[in-house]
């Protein structure tokens, strides 16, 4: 995949880039560039790693700025797009080199970036200017070459802290075997767990330096998962199949059975030592754990059957309650509008933007954009919101006020959206504040 495909965009800042005089020049194939220095050397080629510090934007707004990068910015140079583009500009540099480039907004969007559409930040026909510094490049074999030296650095760093945090512990258990550590600070009762049991664990996890993972405590109750099945390093089931019900216990996981050479996001380093806290709470046959999510999964379906058989009882009270005389559409929706627009009617594939309250029928506001100042804004008909609103919406015009009465059919049916359960209808107060022309 094209590095910059998945480079993400946004407006840093606002500062003017002074690359639009006459002092660019033009390569055979359109490219537009300009060198500020210029050395003599190689120049890099396509598969290389390179390294280089860049900012681009458009004439006026700086759209991404690497200095936010620790290190630069560093890729392996893809070819051209097209005949002129930003890659076939830095093949033309060497190391330590500054330049300039300008090239369509389009062009980069559209075939570099690989994006559907154009941001609405940027014009079409807009000119892009990338101003960059080489900083260094190598061969895609040499930077393999480095990458496992920098590997074996780090692992020989996490030995030495590996043996400092033993030493500064004053910890003498010995490890066993496999290189575990298994101190144990309570002894349980009971069994020890076997394979498919499921087990319930109280755990901290830390690095050597004291760094917090993860921690139930965190979260306000024990683990539970299936013990023998990889839940995560081999030295945490190892040190779990050691204890009893009640049995507590520090396990000093060495690299070679936790995560190796793998680094895990930026929290845990490639042949980090892993600490962990552990208690064995409870355990329980594989098979008491199914009969009990069974149980659950009937107890929820049961409720979700009770409010689809209650929903259409309970929205007949809500309209007799609330004297709505108006007939429902065809698919059940109703719309009572409260106060007729005098703008422009709203038309499928237009942007539309809406003031709105959500509430239950029981009166429970869930959303509202009143209350956020902010009117939320969609395409209408491309089905970016439930179908209820497609359908409403379509029936204003602008500065019109409306009621809908929308059945879960047409909002989110089954789904339990949290402060919505599943096969709620939904009352919303709308406004129809603006329409902005189909993009």
């Amino acid at each position: 995949m094209k590095y910059l495909k998945n480079l993400t965009v946004f407006a840093l800042a606002v500062l003017f880039i002074a690359s639009c005089d006459d002092s660019y020049k033009k390569a055979e194939s359109g490219l537009e560039y300009k060198f500020y220095v210029q050395n003599e050397g190689d120049n890099p080629n396509v598969g290389d790693f390179i390294t280089l510090d860049m900012i681009y934007g458009t004439d006026d707004t700086v759209l991404f700025d690497s200095k936010k990068i620790p290190g630069g910015l560093t890729f392996p140079l893809d070819s051209s797009y097209f005949e002129g583009d930003l890659f076939e500009g830095i093949m033309m540099m060497t190391r330590g080199d500054s330049a300039s480039f300008r090239m369509s907004a389009d062009s980069f969007y559209l075939i570099v970036a690989g994006a559907p559409e154009l941001p609405p930040f940027i014009p079409p026909g807009s000119i892009m200017t990338f101003e960059v510094k080489l900083r260094d490049f190598v061969s895609q074999e040499q930077k393999e070459i480095e990458d496992i030296e920098a590997l074996e650095a780090k692992r020989l760093e996490a030995e030495v802290e590996y043996a400092a945090y033993i030493e500064a512990n004053n910890i003498t258990v010995e490890p066993l075997e496999s290189g575990l550590i298994f101190i144990e600070e309570k002894k349980g009762s009971g069994a020890q767990p076997k394979a498919e049991d499921m087990v319930s664990v109280n755990l901290t996890v830390k690095l050597l330096d004291g760094t917090k993972i993860f921690s139930t405590e965190d979260r306000g109750e024990p683990f539970e998962y299936q013990y023998g099945q990889s839940f995560d390093t081999k030295g945490l089931e190892e040190g779990v199949g050691m204890l009893r019900k009640g049995g507590k216990a520090t396990l000093i996981v060495p690299q070679q059975i936790a995560y190796g050479a793998e680094s895990k996001g930026q929290m845990i380093p490639a042949y980090s030592t892993i600490v962990y806290e552990v208690e064995l709470v409870s355990m329980r046959s594989k098979e008491a754990f199914d009969k009990e999510r069974l149980a659950q999964q009937a107890q929820q379906q049961a409720m979700v059957d009770q409010r689809r058989n209650a929903e259409k009882a309970e929205r007949d009270n809500y309209i007799q309650a609330n004297g709505i005389t108006v007939a429902p559409t065809a698919s059940g929706l109703y719309y009572i509008e409260t106060e007729k627009g005098t703008g422009e009617q709203a038309m499928v594939g237009k942007t539309v933007n809406v003031h709105y309250t959500g509430r239950l029928l029981d009166g429970t506001v869930f959303d509202s954009s009143v209350e956020k100042g902010q009117p939320i804004s969609f395409r209408l008909g491309a089905g970016q919101m439930i179908k209820g609103w497609d359908e409403a919406i379509a029936l204003m015009n602008v500065g019109g006020k409306a009621t809908l009465v929308i059945p879960s059919e047409l909002a989110y049916k089954s789904q339990d959206k949290g402060t919505i359960p599943p096969y709620s209808t939904l009352v919303f107060d709308v406004e129809l504040i603006s329409i902005e022309e189909a993009q």
